[in-house]
């Protein structure tokens, strides 16, 4: 079982306006804390393929990841870059996108495409997981602002 206390309680603080932006606080809402926390606990418990078959969890991801992914801009400090190619694959696989191949001289972007090959397998709801997962340790890790 994954423990994303951090990235919940962030959840409920934006969702009654007691901290974040605005634009942090709207992609909080609409979303049911129980529901994100089990389909998470469910989508890390499945295979690397498999798809939950709830539709509310299903939702609870997808907005979970939408949540993550202006949440992660709150963070004090920013992950160094090896720790954001973490973030950076699993967004692009949780939102089903395919990205470019890089160009000859561009290593940065080679290596992220890479890593992303190594995983392109995965289901879109174990990416957004790892994703939700990867957030609430870096909200440990760095802590969040305010505003």
């Amino acid at each position: 079982m994954s423990d994303i206390t951090d990235f919940i309680s962030a959840l409920e603080a934006a969702q009654s306006k007691a901290k974040f932006t605005p634009e942090v606080q709207n992609a909080a809402s609409g979303i049911d804390p129980a529901t994100l926390k089990a389909a998470v606990e469910a989508a890390l418990a499945m295979g690397v393929e498999d798809k939950l078959s709830d539709d509310a969890q299903i939702a609870a991801l997808k907005k979970g990841l939408d949540f993550a992914g202006k949440l992660v801009m709150m963070l004090k400090t920013a992950p160094g870059p090896f720790e954001k190619k973490d973030l950076w694959v699993y967004f692009k696989l949780g939102n089903n996108v395919i990205p470019e191949k890089a160009g000859m001289f561009d290593m940065v972007k080679k290596q992220l495409v890479g890593e992303w090959e190594k995983v392109k397998h995965y289901s879109d709801q174990k990416a957004q997981a790892l994703y939700i997962e990867k957030v609430n340790e870096f909200i440990g890790k760095y802590s969040l602002r305010d505003e």
